[in-house]
């Protein structure tokens, strides 16, 4: 186990972790200017995967737009945790990029669990089929919209019902997520959760990783490329990416990046 005993009581509790200021000075400015010129290439690329609402935009695929992104997958601190949490059979699903400009209107319907009904013949509340990472390259404030979780909410029953709210915001017992850029958070797949609403003036950007189990399919459209193959050079980096064996087998050895801009 890498993570103490109070951090494990905790995340089983209540379904999420935060991690404050993890990544140091330089570091925050390395990923931030990492994801500027990935957004800059997105916005010249129409082509490249995502969505692109407005009040909501999607990088889809963040690795594939350069190394360092593998490297934060890897991540000394908060990796063997992720393994902590879903098992050494860990394996990605989707990655990304989320920017929430101000001005957007989240409605209470988005309230949701990335799993819950969406997969059948597994009883969610005993399992974790993914742990979902946020690593926040802007400050995130009250007022730029942060994360929102309902504690203890992964535990709920298939058929537990939360109350109907007009605005995300108004959901009794919901936890806001506000921390520094360089901070990061992980929250069980089956915990409920939803964005709130940007009423700052400032726009919010984090990287996502979504980690499964290497017996599940990658999400459609972050299937690795040719290029992305190329950079998983160890075994834990091809399972990670899919290139591993879905079943049988040993696991790969547990890695965490080392060197480079993480060094």
């Amino acid at each position: 186990m890498h993570w103490t005993d109070q951090e494990r009581l905790f995340y089983e509790t209540n379904g999420y972790l935060v991690f404050e200021n993890v990544l140091s000075p330089p570091q925050r400015e390395f990923l931030r200017n990492l994801v500027a010129e990935a957004e800059e290439r997105w916005r010249r690329e129409p082509e490249l995967g995502g969505e692109r609402d407005p009040h909501f935009e999607q990088i889809a695929g963040i690795l594939e737009y350069h190394p360092g992104f593998l490297d934060l997958v890897l991540h000394p601190q908060i990796f063997p945790r992720i393994c902590d949490a879903i098992g050494p059979d860990v394996q990605l699903l989707d990655h990304a990029c989320y920017i929430t400009r101000p001005g957007g209107e989240v409605k209470g319907s988005a309230w949701h669990t990335d799993v819950g009904r969406r997969i059948g013949g597994v009883y969610h509340p005993r399992s974790t089929i993914m742990v979902r990472v946020l690593w926040t390259v802007t400050d995130v404030t009250l007022e730029s919209g942060p994360t929102l979780v309902l504690p203890g909410s992964h535990r709920y029953p298939p058929d537990f019902t939360i109350p109907a709210v007009a605005w995300p915001e108004e959901m009794p017992g919901a936890q806001r997520i506000v921390v520094p850029a360089g901070s990061a958070y992980f929250f069980n797949g089956n915990l409920w959760h939803a964005p709130s609403n940007n009423v700052g003036d400032t726009t919010r950007r984090v990287v996502l990783f979504n980690y499964g189990h290497r017996w599940m399919r990658m999400w459609q459209g972050h299937e690795p490329s040719a290029w992305l193959q190329e950079q998983a050079t160890t075994p834990m980096r091809k399972q990670l990416l899919g290139l591993w064996r879905s079943y049988y087998g040993k696991d790969a050895d547990l890695e965490v990046a080392s060197g480079g801009w993480l060094g």
